[in-house]
């Protein structure tokens, strides 16, 4: 996959552009979750959330420049939440947090089999697998097996120049957000009720013209997920 470019604009939608509007769409899931269930409307808005982060789950695994700190950062948030929950609920919950930290390593496996091509980098594959898939069996995680895998239909679409030579460049660059389509395809049909609004999703991607945005949010959204359903736990809080 290309380098995102940054100091110019191009049509369409940039990456801080779709993670804000996925924010924004989680805050709207949340509310109708936990303060307004009865307002299905809103479930249906927050579909758009889940899939367009998972989908720069997928970017940032290729594109940051220290694979431990992404990792670790992620999963290391991902725990407080656990841990709040389960002090709050008294339930061990895998937040999308989680969810998204199994992607990553499963991500980076996939990477370096797809680097190496030999035995040892596909049994590291395998062995990610299973234990995704057994933490998703034994522990509620937020979307699930496929879920942790919607990120890995993209890296496996991704394929290099030399490998696809004669496909045009502008169809070789939406290879992985075909096999994206087909995970979030897969996912809808598993969890079933609002869930096929998701594929929604997709268009907002089809208008991604590749660019990261003029400011580094990084960490604002890094932050944004626990300090929002910090937030709205506590309206709920105030209003039982």
């Amino acid at each position: 996959m290309e380098a995102r470019k940054t100091g110019w604009s191009a049509p369409g939608f940039n990456q801080n552009q779709l993670k804000l509007i996925a924010a924004a769409t989680m805050v709207v899931d949340h509310i109708g979750a936990e303060l307004l269930p009865g307002v299905i409307a809103l479930r249906i808005i927050g579909r758009l959330a889940f899939p367009l982060f998972a989908y720069f789950i997928y970017e940032g695994s290729r594109y940051t420049h220290d694979r431990r700190v992404y990792l670790t950062r992620m999963l290391g948030l991902g725990l407080v939440c656990v841990a709040a929950y389960y002090v709050y609920d008294g339930e061990i919950y895998g937040n999308v947090l989680i969810t998204f930290s199994l992607s990553i390593c499963v991500l980076y496996a996939v990477q370096e089999w797809k680097r190496r091509r030999d035995g040892p980098s596909l049994a590291v594959v395998a062995l990610c697998l299973l234990g995704a898939y057994l933490l998703c069996l034994f522990f509620t995680v937020d979307y699930g097996f496929l879920g942790v895998l919607l990120p890995v239909f993209a890296e496996l679409c991704d394929l290099p120049p030399e490998r696809c030579p004669d496909l045009p460049q502008f169809l070789r660059r939406r290879l992985p957000l075909l096999g994206f389509g087909v995970g979030l395809l897969l996912l809808s049909l598993e969890t079933g009720w609002v869930q096929p609004y998701s594929l929604l999703s997709l268009l907002l991607l089809l208008a991604y013209n590749g660019q990261r945005g003029s400011r580094n949010l990084k960490n604002f959204f890094y932050w944004f997920y626990p300090l929002h359903l910090l937030a709205i736990g506590g309206v709920s809080m105030l209003l039982s």
